[in-house]
C-alpha cells in the first residue's frame, strides 16, 4: 500500500518530536524538586578575613599557587573567594605568555573527588531505583572472568568501603612502559581509548592483598571496577544505548570495556545533566584548557605542563574516563552538586534524602571513617577521616579529597557546605605542604560560622 508523501513526512515529524522529547526526558525526570540559591559573584564579608588570610599565607609559602574557596547553608553562598594565581609567575605553554588569576569560574582536575561526585553518585541512583543490590557481587555484573585470583565474592559495598582486599593501584601502571599501551609508545601520548581492552582485562586479572571484607585499604582499583559495573547497569537497564555514547570511545572490538562507554554516558546525562552543570564532566573541550588551572609538570610521561586534561596517568590511559579520576568542574558546579544533597528531598527522584543519608553515614566503625563512596570526618576511628581534613566540622561531616588539592566538605549537623579547590600538585605533586593547610582552614571556616552565622 503507497503512503500520501505528506504522510510520511507527518509521521517522520512525529518520530522526531517523541525523540527529541524521550532525550529530554533522560534530563529533566531526574531533575532535583529543590531551588538552589545561585553564586552572583565573590562573597565577603570582614568575619571571613582569618579564612581569608590562611590561603594567602599558603601561596605565599608555595603551598599551591591558587586557590578558590566556598562556604554556604541552606540560605546560600556566605563566603566565595579566590586567591593567587594559576601558577607562581611562570607561564604555561597553553596561557603564555600570561599568568591567568584565580577566579570563581577557574575549572579544576577534581581527581579523587571524582569517585563521589560521578560513580558514587551514578551507583547510588541505581540502588534507590531497586536496579543494584549493594551486597550483589561484582561477578554477577561483568562475569565470570572476574572471579580469578580469589575476587569471586567482592560485592559492590566492598569497592564503596574500600575493604575489597585490592592493591592500592594498579601494577604496573597503565602509563608505563612495561603495561604497554599502544600511546605509551609516543613521547607525546596522546590520550585515547585505545588501550581499552587491554585495561579491562587488567581489572579482570586484579590479584588481592588482603581477604574480601577484613582490611581497610584506600584503593583507586575499587572505583575503577565500579566503573565497569556502571556501565553494565546502564546498558541492561537501557538508560544508555550505542548513540549516547562518545564515538571516540568505543573501540568497536566486542568486548565489555565499552562499559566505560556507557559509563561516561550514564554519568554525562543522569549524574551532571540534571543538575545542570555546564562546567562539570569528563573530557572538557580542549579550547577551555586555557581557563582550567594547571596541575604538575610531567617530565616522565606526558612530557608537558598538564592543564586541561585529566593529570592521573592511569586515567589519562583510559583516555581521560575513570571511575576514580578524570571529572574537572568549578566551584560554582560543585556548590550547586553539594547542596542538592545536602538539602535534598525525601522523594526526590535524583537522590533522595534516605539515599543520601545511608550513602554519607559511617558504615562500619571498627574498620575505618568511610561511608559508602565517601568518607567522614571522624575523630575516633584510627585514620581520622584522613586526618580530620574537615577540621572540627562535626564527626558526621561526609567528605572527600582529591590528588590535585581538591576538597568538598558537607557537615549535617551545621547543614554546612565546605569546598576548597587548589592546584597543590603544580608544578610538583611531591609537595604535600596541603596536609598543614586543609584542618586549619576548615577549623577556622568553622568557628567563623558558629561565631556569626550559626
Amino acid at each position: 500500500m503507497k503512503m500520501n508523501k505528506s504522510l510520511i513526512i507527518f509521521v517522520l515529524l512525529v518520530s522526531s518530536v517523541f525523540i527529541v522529547t524521550i532525550d529530554a526526558l533522560k534530563q529533566t525526570q531526574y531533575k532535583p524538586r529543590i531551588s538552589i540559591p545561585k553564586l552572583e559573584g565573590p562573597t565577603y564579608s570582614e568575619y571571613w578575613a582569618p579564612a581569608d588570610e590562611i590561603l594567602e599565607v599558603a601561596i605565599a609559602n608555595y603551598t599551591f599557587p591558587g586557590a578558590v574557596a566556598l562556604v554556604g547553608n541552606s540560605k546560600g553562598v556566605l563566603y566565595a573567594s579566590a586567591k593567587g594565581s594559576f601558577t607562581y609567575g611562570i607561564p604555561t605553554p597553553i596561557n603564555s605568555p600570561d599568568v591567568p588569576q584565580m577566579n570563581l569560574t577557574t575549572t579544576f582536575d577534581m581527581a579523587s573527588c571524582s569517585k563521589v561526585t560521578a560513580t558514587t553518585t551514578a551507583i547510588a541512583q541505581f540502588y534507590q531505583r531497586g536496579e543494584l543490590d549493594l551486597d550483589s557481587t561484582i561477578v554477577s555484573h561483568l562475569g565470570e572472568d572476574f572471579g580469578v585470583n580469589g575476587k569471586e565474592t567482592i560485592t559492590v559495598r566492598n569497592c564503596l568501603l574500600h575493604n575489597s582486599g585490592y592493591f592500592p593501584d594498579p601494577n604496573p601502571f597503565w602509563n608505563t612502559p612495561q603495561f604497554g599501551c599502544p600511546a605509551t609508545a609516543d613521547y607525546y601520548p596522546p590520550m585515547e581509548f585505545t588501550c581499552q581492552s587491554q585495561i579491562y582485562q587488567s581489572i579482570m586479572n586484579q590479584s588481592l592483598m588482603n581477604p574480601i571484607g577484613s582490611t581497610y585499604v584506600y584503593s583507586d582499583l575499587n572505583f575503577m571496577t565500579l566503573m565497569f559495573v556502571v556501565g553494565q547497569l546502564a546498558s541492561q537497564y537501557e538508560y544508555i544505548t550505542l548513540e549516547d555514547i562518545l564515538p571516540q570511545c568505543n573501540q568497536n572490538d566486542g568486548g565489555n570495556g565499552i562499559y566505560q562507554c556507557y559509563y561516561e554516558a550514564y554519568v554525562r546525562n543522569y549524574v551532571f545533566a540534571p543538575l545542570e552543570l555546564p562546567n562539570t564532566g569528563y573530557l572538557p573541550p580542549l579550547s577551555n584548557a586555557q581557563f582550567a588551572a594547571p596541575t604538575e609538570n610531567d617530565t616522565v610521561y606526558m612530557h608537558t605542563t598538564i592543564q586541561g586534561v585529566v593529570s592521573d596517568g592511569n586515567a589519562y590511559a583510559m583516555g581521560g574516563v575513570g571511575g576514580h579520576a578524570g571529572v574537572f568542574s568549578n566551584v560554582e558546579d560543585m556548590w550547586t552538586f553539594m547542596y542538592t544533597l545536602m538539602f535534598a528531598n525525601s522523594d526526590d527522584s535524583y537522590l533522595n534524602s534516605t539515599t543520601i543519608t545511608y550513602f554519607t553515614t559511617e558504615y562500619n566503625h571498627t574498620q575505618s571513617s568511610r561511608a559508602l563512596g565517601w568518607n567522614t570526618n571522624d575523630p575516633t576511628v584510627f585514620d581520622e577521616g584522613w586526618s580530620l581534613s574537615c577540621g572540627t566540622l562535626s564527626s558526621k561531616t561526609w567528605m572527600h579529597l582529591g590528588y590535585t588539592g581538591t576538597m568538598l566538605c558537607g557537615d549535617p549537623e551545621r547543614e554546612l557546605i565546605l569546598i576548597l579547590l587548589t592546584n597543590r600538585v603544580y608544578p610538583d605533586p611531591s609537595n604535600d605542604k596541603i596536609l598543614d593547610v586543609r584542618k586549619p582552614f576548615a577549623t577556622m571556616v568553622q568557628k567563623i560560622y558558629d561565631t556569626y552565622f550559626a
